[in-house]
């Protein structure tokens, strides 16, 4: 009993030394962490190095041709185009498949010969040493790969980041995080806050709707993701969170560009950073996702020190202004009115007001951070009551039908045929398509009529809306179940506003509607979204509707205001499982009305739509001929980088849910516009 109690005061004594040798290790380890946060191993100095000579050597005219595994392996450098160069997209893109196929004949004679004929040959196979094996050679013709310099776009972004960089060190380290993680915008968008992708990726950070909805507001009206101060404040977030799950700085920030979900699982598999880098062949850890970590230690490295790489830089400076917080919904020229402020300068210092605030088209919203001049906020309390508003301008849409044109729209609304073209950028002819949905402007002549109209007076095609669009989550998969698709085509989004108002009225044509563009002219028409029809069942209305593209359960629970666990409830899907395009689904409308939650559903279908031909434009078609084992999504995600939705929007006739082979499908090719 007594050798037993010494045993147990023996193994508690053990237990505790073991317990402060862990706690010791834990705090040294997390000091060691905090003091070097951003380790350079010795297995990425290859690849930091290749970073390096990107943002600080090569120009975005010269294309470095190199396998994507070994950077240390450089087969030539090619010269490109300036993206401003008439024609420079599709010459480019010749090119570089010249060079690529070029260096993949070449591998693939050296993997057939020990003594290749040709000195380009010869140096090429120095390359890899001399103990390379043909296989060796197979593997590296799969592997070429051409990455633009980076230089002058890098250079160019130190200069922006001057604005912004002191601001979002102090955020960071407020935050308790390394400081020098404010550097990682140079990754992800050269600090440019208008940067946006074609997957819908937004601002300085980058941020999807997906992830971004959960730190910042996003929807038809305010876009955090756009504003430098707010998305860093979002980052910082979701960094430390990152931090909190993996546990170190390069997982962290790998995680950035992957996922922590993703990382979480090649840590389960492969253990630290290093072992994941050089084995980890995990669904989507491609060249981009491996290389993350890297490019942003060069990124550091070349924007700490870049008097050294660039010479004496004037970097742009930090304005002086006052946040504050609006009481109400304001029009943005009666606020400038007021204010005594060009609205080009409200539109620069709050960049998460998005293009309906400035067409006039809605309010300010209430609560909305509004950043201005100090003089300027000192005088917002100062602002009269009767500019302020208690509700968002409501905005009317109405669905373009077979039969239609612009001027018998027009009339139907009692608008006249110019704010119709107005309010819609459409172009010299007034140009619509089937399926597309019009704003509807309030009219200079009657007023406010349309404004103040009640849902059931308003005509029976059009849609009442009021607030504010939610944002997205995943796409939906494809189901297998047939489905029929509503014909519609593309809007001509075309910048000709200016010009507009000097042109007599366009005469009303016909054959204004255009069913099947083939034009590549931006596919701005969104499929059918209004509700199918309601039913009264359980002493409540329910709505029918389709699935469209780009939706989730999750967006029909914002917009309806029920948890998701009600529509789940009334349609009997069980947890987890997902939904399909064009499947029929059942929602219920005892909170929000079928006008509110139609509106919701429209403006974020135009806000994806309008964000992204802001940033882009449809070059060209192409015909694709679909092949065995092909899937839409890989198609669009992986092979051509084109949105679902696009690619859907120009083939009105396919059923996306049978894909047969030999079908063709027309592939819009995006050029990039330069937004500065």
């Amino acid at each position: 009993m007594c050798l037993g109690t010494k045993m147990g005061r023996s193994a508690a004594v053990f237990v505790m030394a073991l317990s402060a040798a862990a706690f010791v290790f834990y705090v040294s380890s997390f000091v060691q962490a905090q003091s070097n946060p951003f380790p350079v191993y010795a297995s990425i100095k290859t690849n930091v190095a290749f970073w390096k000579k990107i943002y600080s050597k090569y120009p975005s005219t010269r294309g470095i041709v190199h396998d994507s595994r070994d950077l240390n392996i450089i087969y030539g450098v090619i010269k490109l185009k300036r993206a401003d160069h008439p024609g420079a997209r599709k010459i480019n893109r010749a090119r570089i498949k010249r060079a690529k196929n070029k260096y993949r004949a070449i591998l693939l004679h050296l993997s057939k010969t020990k003594n290749p004929a040709s000195a380009e040959a010869r140096r090429v196979g120095a390359l890899f040493g001399k103990h390379a094996t043909p296989s060796v050679f197979r593997k590296a013709a799969r592997n070429i790969r051409c990455q633009i310099g980076q230089k002058d776009r890098f250079r160019e972004g130190i200069i922006r980041s001057g604005a912004y960089l002191e601001e979002i060190k102090r955020i960071f380290r407020t935050n308790g995080l390394p400081v020098d993680l404010a550097y990682l915008p140079h990754v992800e968008s050269s600090f440019n806050p208008k940067a946006y992708s074609k997957f819908g990726a937004a601002g300085i950070w980058q941020f999807t709707r997906r992830t971004g909805r959960r730190f910042m507001t996003i929807d038809y009206t305010v876009d955090e993701r756009r504003d430098p101060i707010f998305s860093s404040l979002a980052a910082a977030k979701l960094l430390k969170e990152n931090y909190r799950k993996l546990g170190d700085w390069p997982l962290a920030i790998t995680a950035y560009n992957h996922g922590a979900n993703g990382m979480i699982r090649a840590k389960r598999l492969k253990g630290g950073y290093e072992a994941i880098f050089n084995r980890y062949n995990g669904y989507r850890f491609r060249f981009a996702s491996r290389n993350f970590y890297s490019e942003f230690i060069a990124a550091l490295e070349v924007a700490k020190n870049y008097k050294r790489y660039f010479g004496h830089l004037h970097l742009d400076r930090p304005e002086k202004t006052r946040e504050i917080r609006l009481p109400g919904y304001v029009a943005v020229k009666d606020l400038a009115r007021f204010l005594e402020v060009d609205i080009l300068k409200i539109r620069r210092l709050n960049p998460a007001l998005r293009e309906p605030v400035y067409r006039a088209e809605k309010y300010i919203p209430r609560g909305f951070r509004l950043r201005l001049p100090a003089r300027s906020a000192r005088k917002l309390a100062e602002l009269p009551a009767d500019l302020l508003r208690q509700n968002q301008k409501r905005s009317l849409f109405y669905r373009v039908e077979r039969g239609d044109t612009a001027g018998k729209i027009a009339r139907m609304h009692g608008v006249s045929l110019r704010e119709l073209i107005d309010a819609n950028h459409l172009n010299r002819r007034a140009t619509i398509y089937v399926g597309q949905y019009l704003r509807l402007p309030v009219s200079k002549k009657s007023g406010s009529r349309l404004a103040s109209l009640k849902p059931a007076e308003i005509h029976e095609k059009s849609v009442v809306f009021n607030e504010k669009a939610i944002a997205e989550n995943p796409p939906v998969t494809i189901s297998k179940s047939a489905s029929k698709k509503i014909p519609y085509g593309n809007a001509a989004a075309t910048k000709q506003n200016s010009t507009l108002t000097t042109l007599p009225e366009p005469r009303e044509k016909k054959r204004a509607v255009v069913e099947a563009p083939a034009l590549p002219e931006p596919a701005m028409a969104i499929e059918d979204l209004e509700i199918k029809r309601v039913i009264f069942k359980g002493g409540q209305h329910i709505g029918i509707i389709k699935v469209a593209v780009e939706e989730t359960l999750g967006h029909y629970a914002d917009w309806l205001k029920v948890p998701a666990r009600e529509i789940r409830r009334i349609n009997g899907l069980r947890y987890g499982k997902k939904l399909h395009i064009h499947q029929k689904l059942k929602i219920p409308l005892y909170r929000v009305s079928k006008e509110i939650f139609e509106e919701k559903r429209i403006e974020y279908h135009k806000e994806i739509a309008e964000d992204f031909f802001s940033a882009y434009k449809v070059e060209t078609l192409k015909i694709y001929y679909i092949k065995k084992g092909d899937n839409f999504w890989k198609l669009c995600r992986e092979v051509f980088e084109v949105p679902l939705w696009l690619v859907q929007n120009y083939n009105a006739n396919v059923d996306l849910n049978d894909l047969r082979m030999s079908q063709p499908i027309r592939i819009p090719v995006l050029e990039k516009i330069n937004s500065g």
